[in-house]
């Protein structure tokens, strides 16, 4: 066979070459000490200085966009200041090997955990106590204690479900020997019953998360660093609690961060104690749409001071999210069904029952929405936010849950974070980005680099360039946290001021009034 001969003589010819190639590189291999030494030397400093490179050419300032609005140039000012640290106007040096690439920062972001000072965890619910000074008025000022950490489980009115929030509250500092020291549950009892007098910061995860990773762990301590209390937002079904019922979260049912957001703010002892909500990914698209359903409605509480949405992909469909991401995801959800099978094997709705086989059979997510979209939870985006049932279809699911059509109604300052090497979301995030920039009170910001939540950062000042950095999202949400408490508190001064001077007035008035009624009387 002509065929088969030519075949065996290229493998052959192929098999010499090889051979003799081999060859060549063995022989070029150093044959001492010295010289690996010198080869490692070599390779290592090509790579360094690639890598150089190519920091350099990542290294800049991130980019704004926002309405031109007095407002916005104050907050815009206090965010830039000074021009070599604050956090619009500094460069952002992404760290040397993780920084540098978006995916693995990104990996870096979900998977390091970020504990606090003690290397206590989340799961430990637990608060240690740091000794305090008895020398009388000349001691050091002390914390009276560290970080408190603890679970509260809350229950959802609307179905049933259970959500876990996971609570980080900072030390209670002691400015005098005469400050009363609060035990573990003094402390806890106020976050749980009030009143609560610190300012507060939910936190939501991602989807096929929650919130013990890496990144939600690492804003909650930069949070309560600040001495504001963190608040990590489990969706229901996720962080070790079980569903109650047969639907899970979604990435448009806002009900479960209403009830929450309703439950702190009725603890806190007034008005003027600001609240703050903060998402990621799926979260920032949920922070979003609630802000927006509340802002169109009017009924925002007064509480909510602001939100900060860190990649959000605006636009909502899982059907044209491609290969690996599409079936990544899918696995996340089919194992979260599979851990609450418990729940989803009492179904009785035999349509139910198939939804949920065809789902665990997609091998996308687009397709498993498609699969669930008419038994996914659902609320109506006017007042009073009913809860529903069921989609028509994925299209109609996906159309509900995008939250650029929410976003023109955001009444409260919302910054939105977005990476430009973000393999996610970047695309329909800069497609919506239009609608942002209709609402003077949405801050966009757009960074050269960071992954999908990554922002792995290495600042010179702090000597770590290499590997796992500091997170840029974690220093520009506390800024921009700060910033509007601070304009806020300054907005409030001057209303006071305002409505005092308008008192005064009017007394004014009322005394000039009696005494030129005095005086018409002392003439008749």
């Amino acid at each position: 066979n002509v065929t088969t001969a030519s075949m065996r003589n290229l493998s052959r010819r192929l098999s010499r070459n090889l051979s003799r190639r081999r060859s060549s590189i063995v022989e070029s291999l150093p044959d001492s000490p010295q010289g690996w030494v010198t080869l490692v030397t070599t390779a290592a400093s090509a790579v360094l200085a690639y890598e150089l490179r190519l920091q350099k050419s990542l290294t800049s300032p991130p980019n704004v966009f926002c309405q031109d609005t007095p407002y916005n140039t104050r907050l815009r000012q206090i965010l830039s200041t000074p021009a070599d640290r604050g956090i619009l106007s500094r460069k952002i040096q992404p760290s040397l090997l993780v920084g540098t690439r978006g995916r693995l920062a990104s990996i870096a972001a979900y998977a390091v955990p970020h504990w606090n000072e003690d290397g206590l965890n989340m799961d430990d619910c637990s608060s240690h106590h740091l000794p305090t000074s008895d020398d009388g008025a000349d001691s050091t000022p002390t914390s009276s204690s560290t970080k408190l950490l603890f679970r509260e489980v809350m229950h959802m009115g609307s179905d049933g479900a259970e959500i876990a929030i996971d609570w980080e509250v900072p030390p209670e500092p002691i400015t005098s020997s005469h400050d009363p020291y609060r035990s573990p549950n003094q402390r806890r009892n106020d976050v749980l019953r009030g009143p609560i007098s610190r300012p507060v910061v939910i936190i939501l995860h991602g989807i096929n998360n929650d919130a013990s990773f890496g990144y939600i762990r690492s804003l909650m301590k930069a949070c309560t660093d600040r001495g504001w209390i963190a608040a990590g937002f489990n969706f229901r079904g996720c962080g070790g609690v079980p569903l109650k019922t047969p639907r899970g979260y979604t990435g448009s049912f806002t009900g479960d961060l209403r009830t929450v957001v309703n439950n702190v703010v009725g603890r806190m002892v007034n008005e003027h104690v600001p609240l703050f909500v903060v998402g990621n990914s799926l979260g920032a698209n949920l922070i979003t749409k609630y802000l927006g359903e509340e802002g169109r409605c009017g009924t925002l509480p007064p509480n909510v001071a602001g939100g900060i949405s860190l990649g959000n992909p605006l636009q909502i469909h899982s059907g044209n999210m491609g290969f690996p991401w599409a079936q990544i995801l899918g696995m996340g959800v089919k194992k979260m069904i599979m851990l609450n099978w418990n729940v989803f094997r009492h179904i009785t709705s035999a349509d139910h029952r198939r939804a949920i086989k065809e789902a665990l059979l997609a091998p996308t997510i687009g397709q498993i929405d498609c699969a669930l979209a008419p038994y996914m939870i659902r609320n109506n985006p006017e007042y009073p936010f009913e809860v529903r049932v069921g989609y028509e279809d994925g299209e109609a699911y996906w159309d509900d849950a995008s939250s650029y059509k929410y976003v023109p109604f955001v009444s409260v300052p919302l910054l939105k974070v977005t990476a430009q090497d973000d393999f996610l979301v970047s695309g329909p995030s800069l497609r919506k980005m239009s609608h942002c920039m209709e609402n003077p009170n949405v801050f966009v910001v757009k960074t050269k680099c960071g992954g999908h939540l990554g922002w792995q950062e290495a600042p010179p000042d702090t000597g770590n360039a290499f590997g796992f950095g500091t997170s840029w999202a974690d220093t520009a949400t506390t800024e921009f946290i700060a910033t509007v408490i601070k304009l806020r508190n300054e907005k409030r001064v001057k209303d006071e001021e305002s409505v005092a001077k308008s008192r005064r007035t009017t007394e004014d008035q009322l005394l000039d009034a009696m005494e030129d009624a005095k005086k018409i009387r002392s003439m008749l």
